[in-house]
């Protein structure tokens, strides 16, 4: 789902409360937040927690690099290093610094890629609830908190109820689907039919 450029946006509210009240019906918009659908529904959450558990993983090694360059800082930065092993010491910084740098890089790559296929995972099944519930509010538009800049000011109980909704059915479509998947009990077989009264 592609949101709206905050310019794009700020035209179509300009446009809609610059015409005129009686000509056509006032605009009908709703907010949708990605953040507080991760917040509220479980569904979105538990599939967001791989960026999480992804984001903490990268984040803990990057620190056990960065503790090990400063333990040989330290060694180097020590007067009673022998001047012979300084230059191997030091070199060895120099490699590791590298390693660093290498893999801060690598960690921002591999935190985007599972960014995205997170942002794709929960909008490919928040997307067409969005959809209907718009078209049931007959909405002409709903904006997302990607472009909140457009915004100075919002009713936050009115902002949080439409994802809240869409929250509520994410969950209920999750809890839905749980029974379908048992196999479904045999038919009862029809009765026999009392035989017929000999005369």
């Amino acid at each position: 789902m592609r949101l709206l450029a905050p310019s794009v946006a700020a035209l179509c509210l300009s446009a809609a409360l610059a015409a005129p009240a009686a000509a056509q019906e006032a605009p009908r918009f709703a907010f949708f937040s990605i953040n507080q659908l991760v917040r509220i529904s479980k569904k979105a959450g538990a599939i967001f927690s791989e960026l999480e558990i992804t984001g903490k993983n990268l984040q803990e090694k990057l620190q056990a690099k960065g503790q090990e360059l400063q333990t040989l800082q330290q060694q180097l930065n020590s007067p009673s290093i022998d001047p012979d092993k300084k230059e191997a010491l030091a070199k060895k910084y120099r490699d590791l610094e590298f390693e660093a740098k290498k893999m801060q890089e690598d960690s921002q790559q591999e935190y985007q890629r599972v960014e995205k296929k997170v942002g794709e995972a929960i909008t490919k099944l928040a997307g067409p609830i969005v959809e209907q519930l718009a078209k049931e509010q007959k909405l002409q538009m709903v904006f997302s908190d990607q472009a909140v800049q457009v915004l100075s000011w919002g009713d936050k109980a009115w902002m949080e109820s439409f994802t809240s909704e869409v929250a509520k059915r994410l969950d209920a479509s999750e809890t839905a689907a749980a029974p379908a998947a048992k196999p479904a009990a045999p038919a009862p077989k029809p009765a026999a039919k009392p035989a017929a009264p000999k005369k």
